[in-house]
């Protein structure tokens, strides 16, 4: 049986900076090898702390990487991947907690953009700042049998990181919040739109038209699952229209590009044949 579960952070300080915590505790009994699910391009960056390691492995297009006994940093930007559940003779125990950080956290926090983690091998105490502090968190963090109290353990050590920060811009939570084209950005901040530009690829890592589409692809996605999980009927030219795609030429290019599949082929594949949709 395995705890599996994803909490959001309730600190007030720290939710400026962390999205969400997911942690998997416990013991994977099948023995066989399969297919788990495909990882989709996002504008967040997880810090991985996996204490069992050799469970899974990631399959992208020109390579297959094992999931070791480590920390990982990574980058949501880039393309999809598959990740697979590597067999074995016996059950297996897992642990493991992903911390989701908004794409300026890295930036603001441990002074490097997202930009510089798309494949690169970076471990948390690569960029921690304090590395004997870092080691010590991992200590806490793999002593704990308690997915809650792990969460609290990382608050308390990102914690001592932000008292050394200043205050934020508000550059980064109105763009995430409001989502507002390039002219309306830069006439509410009182800057030029060259000067976003540039700053949005230094904080992000990605251009500010990349950043909206991800944004809204991630939005519609999300849209998607809760049509398809109630067994809705899905109009996927209507649906177009309603996420502000220009055509279902338009929305099916851009979902191939995040995903590698169309919008039929997503809904096929992932339920099967419980869903009806048309165009």
């Amino acid at each position: 049986m395995i705890n599996y579960k994803e909490v959001k952070p309730e600190h007030p300080l720290i939710s400026r900076y962390v999205h969400s915590y997911t942690y998997s505790i416990g013991d994977i009994s099948e023995k066989e090898g399969k297919y788990i699910t495909r990882a989709f391009p996002t504008f967040l960056t997880n810090f991985m702390f996996e204490f069992c390691g050799n469970l899974s492995e990631i399959h992208t297009d020109n390579k297959i990487t094992s999931i070791d006994r480590r920390t990982y940093v990574n980058s949501g930007i880039g393309s999809w991947m598959d990740i697979f559940q590597i067999p074995s003779n016996s059950s297996r125990p897992i642990k493991n907690l992903k911390v989701d950080f908004y794409p300026n956290a890295v930036f603001d926090i441990f002074g490097i953009s997202p930009f510089e983690l798309i494949d690169s091998d970076i471990r948390v105490e690569d960029i921690w700042g304090n590395r004997s502090e870092c080691l010590l968190l991992c200590e806490e963090l793999e002593k704990e049998s308690s997915g809650m109290n792990m969460v609290k353990i990382f608050e308390k050590y990102l914690l001592l990181r932000l008292k050394d920060i200043t205050i934020a811009d508000p550059y980064t939570p109105f763009f995430l919040n409001k989502q507002p084209d390039l002219k309306v950005f830069s006439k509410t901040l009182g800057y030029s739109p060259r000067w976003i530009q540039k700053k949005h690829q230094e904080v992000f890592g990605v251009s500010f038209k990349m950043m909206q589409n991800n944004m809204r692809f991630l939005s519609t996605l999300e849209h998607l699952n809760k049509l398809a999980a109630s067994r809705k009927e899905i109009n996927f030219s209507s649906f177009a229209q309603d996420h502000e795609y220009y055509d279902q030429a338009h929305f099916i290019k851009e979902f191939k590009r995040f995903t590698g599949m169309t919008p039929s082929e997503y809904v096929s594949k992932r339920f099967k044949d419980i869903v009806r949709f048309y165009w």
